[in-house]
């Protein structure tokens, strides 16, 4: 005899996210607790991103301005920078590093900053031919 099969539906298993869902995730709540002033968490949670994903520039854009925010313009400059180094084209990141350039005197630099957030801004708005 055959053994017999059971009717009664599988059960279903919990959907599994993707590494880049659960990378998107944590980007947004980091973008949340940021805003809603919790800074601490914000830093926590990129801590926890740089650690389980490959660095993103958003993150370190948000690292840049939790610094910013916390006074160490020492610590956003550098992340700023890597924030740029991961996408030149980050126009918050170029803004955010061009106004502690300009504190820092160095307006010059913080003028170069300014045109390439302009020209970053400018692509992003031209239509696809």
């Amino acid at each position: 005899l055959a053994p017999r099969r059971s009717l009664a539906p599988a059960p279903l298993a919990a959907p599994v996210s993707t590494p880049n869902e659960q990378a998107g995730q944590l980007l947004a709540q980091i973008a949340q607790q940021a805003n809603a002033g919790q800074h601490q968490q914000a830093r926590a949670a990129c801590e926890q991103y740089l650690q389980r994903f490959e660095p993103a520039a958003p993150v370190y854009y948000w690292l840049g301005l939790l610094s910013d925010t916390a006074g160490d313009s020492s610590q956003a400059l550098m992340h700023y920078r890597k924030a740029l180094y991961l996408d030149p084209q980050h126009a918050e990141a170029l803004l955010h590093l061009a106004m502690l350039l300009a504190a820092q005197g160095d307006e010059a630099g913080a003028r170069r900053l300014q045109e390439r957030a302009a020209r970053a801004g400018r692509s992003e708005r031209e239509p696809e031919r």
